[in-house]
């Protein structure tokens, strides 16, 4: 009886233990090598331009899985109608960015001039900041 026992905690981990890897090699075939950021599906509002430009004078870091970016992701719609745009820069998708520009969390918005304003954003602060930073 308690061979059994034995013999099937041991089973159940050894599928366990190959489930966990035949995810993490899935995730880890992921091409993230891409250099061309590209915005995501998601950048667009319905009837709303794009507040995503690759040749835009400030760059926008985000995530997906970011609550803030979500909130933030309003704001640059209802500016997108206004013609304001930033470079996206995904770091969920790209995580050489985190070290590459010495981003500690998001949103972050970096100027061309190094200049950086971080967190969340409401749409006077960074309509200004952004006009600031043409």
């Amino acid at each position: 009886m308690r061979k059994d026992w034995i013999i099937t905690v041991i089973l159940g981990l050894v599928i366990i233990i190959g489930l966990s890897i035949s995810g993490y090699l899935k995730l880890s075939k992921k091409d993230n090598t891409n250099d061309q950021i590209k915005p995501s599906a998601n950048a667009t509002v319905a009837g709303a331009a794009s507040y995503f430009a690759e040749d835009a004078k400030v760059m926008y870091f985000y995530s997906d899985y970011c609550h803030w970016c979500e909130q933030e992701k309003e704001v640059l719609a209802e500016l997108g109608n206004e013609d304001y745009k930033v470079k996206p820069m995904n770091v969920g998708e790209n995580p050489d960015l985190w070290k590459q520009y010495n981003i500690e969390g998001t949103p972050t918005f970096i100027a061309a001039n190094g200049e950086r304003l971080v967190g969340f954003q409401k749409k006077d602060a960074l309509k200004s900041w952004l006009d600031q930073h043409k």
